[in-house]
């Protein structure tokens, strides 16, 4: 089986070659930059393993393709308040028409991550999640 990354993993290694690539100028091919990275991202990955998964993800001309391939793709829920609102209805997260989050008791539903849901400050403890 394939060790998968998660959007965070593929995340902290784009943003590491990209600062570095930045900060040192540096092609693909020069050692340096390899060092840097596995210096960057030492903690948390298995270079030995999943070197050439890590260096396609690092790679802006493979990287789309080694995203698709490597990187889990995150699962979107429904998600409902374990609390009703104060006439008893239920409550849902829902996101507007200008793409912000909202609490609303019509049942619109979005399909929305876990990661989504954090970054808008919500706990998802604090709802029931349906997969989609």
């Amino acid at each position: 089986m394939t060790k998968k990354f998660t959007e965070e993993e593929y995340q902290k290694i784009v943003d590491c070659f990209d600062k570095v690539n930045k900060e040192y100028n540096m092609g693909l091919m020069n050692p340096n930059l390899l060092i840097q990275i596995q210096d960057e991202l030492f903690w948390g990955f298995d270079f030995i393993n999943d070197w050439e998964k890590i260096f396609a993800i690092a790679n802006p001309a493979t990287r789309n393709e080694a995203k698709e391939q490597f990187v889990e793709k995150e699962k979107k829920y429904f998600w409902k308040s374990k609390n009703a609102d104060k006439n008893g209805k239920e409550i849902f997260i829902t996101v507007g028409p200008e793409g912000y989050p909202s609490l609303e008791t019509d049942i619109t539903w979005h399909a929305l991550t876990e990661r989504e849901i954090r970054k808008w400050g919500y706990n998802p403890d604090m709802f029931y999640k349906e997969e989609v």
